[in-house]
């Protein structure tokens, strides 16, 4: 078993999740996506991923982030956020996921 195995399970989760058709919406499917994402981050060790991986999760993780957003008009902060991106903010995390899912499905411990 590769060490990575778990985040490229869940980033490949991810990548399948924002591909079109979005039966609940596409807010929906980055949400889920979004999950995906943080389970498969969960408790690893950043400091042994090379700078650029580290930087791709850090971009990945500020579109993640919802601060600076507060709840209004019966919508959470975090509805919010993910109503705000961009549609360039949105292929920039599907390249995000594919790249960091294709990263960690590569590599050997």
């Amino acid at each position: 078993m590769k060490y990575y195995d778990y985040p490229a399970e869940k980033f490949a989760n991810a990548r399948q999740i924002l591909l079109p058709p979005f039966p609940k919406g596409e807010i929906d499917a980055i949400d889920r996506a979004f999950m995906e994402c943080r389970v498969g981050l969960h408790r690893m060790n950043r400091a042994k991923l090379d700078d650029t991986v580290r930087t791709w999760i850090y971009t990945l993780e500020c579109f993640m982030n919802a601060e600076g957003f507060s709840d209004a008009d019966g919508e959470s902060a975090w509805t919010r956020k993910l109503k705000s991106l961009t549609d360039a903010d949105k292929q920039q995390i599907f390249q995000l996921v594919t790249d960091l899912g294709n990263w960690f499905a590569s590599q050997e411990v």
